[in-house]
Formats: C-alpha cells, sequence, structure tokens
C-alpha cells in the first residue's frame, strides 16, 4: 500500500507553501519593498527609489557607478519579469499600480546615458516620469505584451527615451 499520508490535513502541502512564499517574495520585491503601496503615485515614488539607490550606489562606489547599474539591469530584468507576472497573476489586473520594479530597472537605464551628478538625477527622474506617463510610441504598445514582459517592456522603453535626451542634455549643457 502507498504511504498517503501527505494527503493528509495534518500534513501541509509543500507545493501550496512554496507558492505562497514565491507569492510573497513577488509582492515584496515588486512592490520595491513596500513603496508601491504608498497611497499616492506609487510609480513616481518608485522612481524616486531608483533615483536615491543611483545615488548610494554613486556615493559607495563612484568609479564604477555605470557598471553597478549595468549588471543590476542585465541580473534583474528576467527575475523582474518572473516577478512582476506573478504579482500580476495573483491580483488579477495586468499591471497594478503597486508594483513599482518596473520603474525603478527603467529610471536604472535612464540614469545610465550621463555621469551621476544632482542635476543628471533630477533631470532623469523628471525626463523618465514624462515619457513613462505620456507613453509615446512604442511605449504604449509595448504595455500590451503578456504579463510581465508588458509591465517591464514599457518602462525600459521610456527609460531608454529618457535615457537619450538625458545624454543630449548633458552634451549641450
Amino acid at each position: 500500500m502507498p504511504n498517503i499520508a501527505f494527503l493528509s490535513p495534518r500534513y501541509p502541502n509543500t507545493r501550496t507553501k512554496g507558492r505562497d512564499e514565491l507569492e510573497r517574495l513577488a509582492r515584496v520585491l515588486a512592490s520595491g519593498f513596500g513603496v508601491g503601496y504608498l497611497p499616492v503615485a506609487p510609480g513616481t515614488w518608485g522612481s524616486l527609489e531608483a533615483v536615491l539607490l543611483a545615488w548610494l550606489i554613486h556615493c559607495f562606489i563612484p568609479l564604477s557607478t555605470t557598471l553597478v547599474l549595468s549588471a543590476l539591469l542585465v541580473v534583474l530584468i528576467y527575475p523582474a519579469v518572473v516577478l512582476c507576472s506573478c504579482f500580476a497573476r495573483q491580483s488579477n489586473r495586468s499591471d497594478p499600480q503597486q508594483i513599482v520594479l518596473d520603474e525603478i530597472l527603467g529610471q536604472f537605464l535612464c540614469l545610465l546615458w550621463a555621469p551621476i551628478s544632482a542635476a543628471s538625477l533630477v533631470a532623469g527622474f523628471l525626463l523618465f516620469r514624462l515619457f513613462d506617463i505620456v507613453k509615446p510610441f512604442p511605449v504604449g504598445r509595448a504595455e500590451k505584451l503578456p504579463l510581465g514582459w508588458g509591465i517591464i517592456g514599457d518602462d525600459l522603453i521610456a527609460g531608454l527615451y529618457a535615457g537619450i535626451c538625458l545624454r543630449i542634455l548633458w552634451v549641450l549643457f
């Protein structure tokens, strides 16, 4: 007779426990450690969180800020897609406003285009928020990609647009 004790209600189903932990991790990370739960303009707060992180990286590793931000982008894009997909499925919405990990990655991409300074952080923040809100082509179209790809993709393109504009401003001024 096979052992079916694991089916008993007394024994927790480890698959459910693991899924609950993944969903909890997705909520924590995708919300930028809770920033996405702020009641007003969570995307703006997520972008500000990214600017603060970039500034801290610059303070502690000034000669390698670009390298660290680039590495974070490369390492985090795919896990961010997975985490945002999990969060979106769990909330039954295509792009929950509590997800700010997309803004963090988009803002990091924007800030790669100019040396970190007070002026570049402010200009990069404003430019990224502009492109993220206005959603020029193809930002709006990328938003329609499935689950996490759409959540992350539109902000990466907005970050690219903002970064190019930031670079132009940096060269001009």
